[in-house]
């Protein structure tokens, strides 16, 4: 199976000494590099973003309470496994674990580094994944080519659908919601360290200017064409998704120009930004909320001239082999009480608006961690044709190419 494996087998006790979490966490983490992440960063054993004060309180997240769990054996015909093909320390093992007490049913939990990785693993066929959780852009593609399931609402008797923020629900990738459940979001921005950096950069067209003249050689951009090439082009006046012919091939003379300027394409943000190696960088959601718990001059910043919000959502394979322990999943790890706890353990925002009035202030306050509406107004959602357009991916392989 491609994808690190991080499921039960990992953790066989529900309770682990912060000593037990690091060395477990560290080990996962050099692993997870080695694949180079596209998006997400590891948030190790991390209460990410926040006061020392609250540190405690995301350690590891106890199991939830208040939520209705399936009954044991289920409706007898779970079987005794599934695999839930996911994103690195995305989900809290407690609450896994009291599925699995619960029904039986055992949690192979597959870890992947990208949506590209997911998709190669269904689109082979005979992939043994039941859940998948993709990024909003690969949706609609994988619907068109039958890769997913609509999704059997009968059978997720505790989805209150008025529990989920609307601003990722019924978008245009599954309009109805007929295929995916959203789970977590985030966006893409910028992290700059303070005390190198004096100004206050706050827009893409500010971060790729300051990129290529006063901090050259100390920034980064990642290695990823939708957030990368499409940041550019929101600097440049036009629309993260552009395909326009015209547009991309400016997009790609700056990119180039700036190239041999920059410290490095790399989707591994952390250390050079953690070292001082670089001082500004383009950033994730979860590499702002962990350099800025470890570091007072960390800042993230969601640009104000645009840029990408995204959502991962549940989906069905369509040759889920437990297609029954599936939606007893769903059923289960949609609630409230455990996506909070979920949310508690990955501190990446949940889009069940129940779950984050359930967690505790010093994440649900946290501005990193949930930026405030006025914040997303002008991001945008890569789409399909993005994510799967050759022109789009060859300009990106030349600006990379490029001396």
């Amino acid at each position: 199976m491609s994808g690190v494996r991080a499921g039960h087998g990992a953790m066989e006790e529900e309770r682990m000494t912060n000593r037990e979490r690091d060395l477990w966490m560290r080990q996962i983490n050099s692993l997870a590099i080695e694949r180079r992440l596209s998006r997400r960063r590891f948030l190790a054993g991390s209460c990410v973003g926040l006061g020392a004060a609250a540190l405690a309180a995301c350690a590891p997240a106890p199991a939830a309470t208040g939520g209705t769990a399936p009954s044991p054996g289920g409706s007898g015909t779970l079987g005794d496994t599934l695999t839930l093909a996911t994103w690195p320390n995305y989900h809290d093992q407690a609450t896994l674990d009291r599925f699995t007490e619960n029904t039986g049913v055992q949690i192979d939990v597959a870890v992947y580094g990208s949506t590209e990785e997911m998709e190669a693993k269904i689109r082979a066929g005979n992939s043994g994944i039941d859940v998948v959780v993709p990024s909003n852009y690969a949706v609609e593609g994988w619907v068109q080519d039958g890769l997913i399931e609509p999704i059997d609402y009968a059978r997720l008797p505790n989805f209150v659908r008025e529990d989920w923020n609307s601003l990722f629900m019924d978008q245009a990738f599954d309009p109805g919601n007929k295929y995916s459940i959203p789970k977590n979001w985030g966006t893409t921005g910028i992290a700059y360290r303070s005390s190198k950096v004096t100004e206050d950069v706050s827009s893409w067209k500010q971060f790729f200017e300051l990129a290529g003249t006063r901090y050259e050689g100390r920034a980064l951009i990642v290695d990823h064409q939708i957030s990368s090439f499409g940041s550019a082009a929101v600097a440049m006046g036009y629309s993260l998704n552009t395909i326009d012919p015209t547009e991309m091939a400016a997009v790609e003379e700056m990119l180039t120009a700036l190239k041999p300027k920059l410290f490095a394409i790399s989707s591994d943000v952390q250390p050079p930004l953690r070292n001082l190696d670089t001082w500004l960088s383009i950033a994730w959601t979860g590499d702002g909320v962990q350099v800025g718990r470890d570091n007072e001059d960390a800042r993230y910043v969601v640009a104000s001239d645009g840029g990408e919000l995204w959502i991962d959502s549940y989906t069905v394979a369509a040759d889920a082999p437990h297609r029954e322990a599936a939606y007893a999943f769903l059923d289960y790890i949609l609630q409230p009480e455990q996506a909070a706890a979920e949310t508690t353990a990955s501190l990446f925002p949940h889009a069940n608006d129940k779950a984050t009035a359930l967690l505790d202030a010093e994440i649900r306050e946290n501005e990193v961690i949930y930026p405030p509406a006025d914040k997303l107004a002008k991001l945008e959602y890569a789409v399909n044709a993005t994510y799967n357009s050759p022109e789009r991916a060859e300009a990106w392989a030349r600006i990379k190419a490029s001396a």
